[in-house]
C-alpha cells in the first residue's frame, strides 16, 4: 500500500498554533443554517434549554461504544493540493466517554491508521512508508494544531452532551424539519467556539454538526475573521436496543491552508453494552515509528 510522503502528510495533519475557524464560512454566505423558509408558529417550537435537555437525555444514554468500522480516507496527496489521495480501511471504533477514544484501520490485516486519545495524550499514526506519529497533551496547544484530533472526531460523532455555560452565547432557528442550534463558548484557556448543531425535528437527533474556531474578541474588533474545523453529516441511524446510534458519517476536516481531509465512516456490529479495556487508550509509540509532540516546548 503506498501512503503520501511525509512533508506531504504533515501539511495537513498540523494547524498552526493561531488557526481559527471562518466564522464567515458559517454565515449567510456558505453556511447557513438551512433553507430560508417561514418558521413554525412559537406554539410548536421548543426553546433552547428544552431542545438541548432532549439531546443531553439521548447522548448521556451512551455512556460507551464498541463498533466494528470501515473507513475511507481521502487527503491532499503530497504538497498539491489538486491531487487526491484515498484509501478504504478496515478497523473499529472504541469510545468511552467522556475522553477515551480510539479510531483505527487495518488494510489486509495490517495497522495503517490510528487515532486515539486517553486521559492525558492523544495521538494519530500514518502508516506505511510515513510511519509517524503526532502526539501531545489533552487540551494542549497541540492538538489544537491536528487536523483530524480526537477531540474534533469525537465532536463529530454527534454523541457528545451540550452544556451551555452561564457565559454561553445560544440562538435557536425553527424550520418545518429542523431546529438548527448555535452556540459560541470560550475555554478555560481563552479559546472562543462556534458549534452548530442542525436537529431533525421528528426525531430530535443531530443530522449536521460545524465546528469552527473564533478569533479572540481583540482580534475580532481588528477585522480578523475565523476558520471552520470540520463539518459531519450524520448520515443514517440505527436503533441498538432502544437507543439510537448513528452508523454512517460524512465528515470533512479543514486545515489552515484550504485543505480538506475526508472521512466516510460506517459502523457494523455496533455494541453499547461492551465497554472497550482501558489498555486500549494507552499510548504506546509503534515499532519503527518517529514522534512528533506536538506540544514539546509549551509545557
Amino acid at each position: 500500500m503506498r501512503h503520501r510522503r511525509a512533508m506531504g502528510l504533515r501539511a495537513w495533519a498540523v494547524r498552526p498554533l493561531w488557526v481559527v475557524a471562518a466564522v464567515s464560512a458559517m454565515g449567510a454566505a456558505g453556511g447557513c443554517a438551512g433553507p430560508m423558509v417561514r418558521s413554525e408558529p412559537a406554539a410548536s417550537v421548543l426553546s433552547a434549554p428544552q431542545l438541548v435537555a432532549a439531546h443531553n437525555a439521548w447522548a448521556d444514554s451512551i455512556a460507551h461504544l464498541w463498533s466494528r468500522a470501515r473507513l475511507t480516507l481521502n487527503f491532499p496527496k503530497g504538497d498539491d493540493a489538486q491531487k487526491r489521495e484515498t484509501y478504504d480501511l478496515d478497523g473499529h471504533v472504541f469510545w468511552v466517554k467522556p475522553e477515551a477514544l480510539y479510531v483505527h484501520g487495518q488494510v489486509m490485516g495490517q495497522e495503517v491508521f490510528a487515532v486515539g486519545a486517553g486521559a492525558e495524550r492523544f495521538w494519530l499514526w500514518i502508516r506505511p512508508q510515513v510511519n509517524m506519529v503526532w502526539t501531545g497533551r489533552r487540551g494542549g496547544a497541540g492538538e489544537r494544531r491536528l487536523v483530524l484530533s480526537p477531540s474534533d472526531l469525537a465532536a463529530a460523532l454527534g454523541m457528545e452532551r451540550i452544556d451551555l455555560g452561564p457565559d454561553d452565547r445560544a440562538d435557536l432557528r425553527a424550520y418545518p424539519d429542523q431546529y438548527v442550534l448555535s452556540r459560541e463558548s470560550r475555554g478555560a484557556d481563552g479559546r472562543r467556539t462556534m458549534r452548530r448543531f442542525w436537529f431533525d425535528r421528528a426525531t430530535m437527533r443531530p443530522i449536521r454538526i460545524d465546528l469552527s474556531d473564533l478569533p479572540a474578541v481583540a482580534s475580532a474588533k481588528a477585522g480578523a475573521s475565523g476558520r471552520r474545523i470540520l463539518m459531519a453529516e450524520l448520515l443514517k441511524y440505527q436503533r441498538i436496543g432502544r437507543t439510537e446510534v448513528c452508523v454512517a458519517y460524512r465528515v470533512r476536516f479543514y486545515g489552515d491552508g484550504g485543505e480538506e481531509v475526508d472521512l466516510v465512516l460506517r459502523l457494523d456490529g455496533v455494541r453499547l453494552d461492551k465497554k472497550p479495556s482501558p489498555k486500549i487508550f494507552e499510548y504506546r509509540l509503534p515499532p519503527g515509528a518517529k514522534e512528533e509532540d506536538l506540544d514539546a516546548g509549551n509545557l
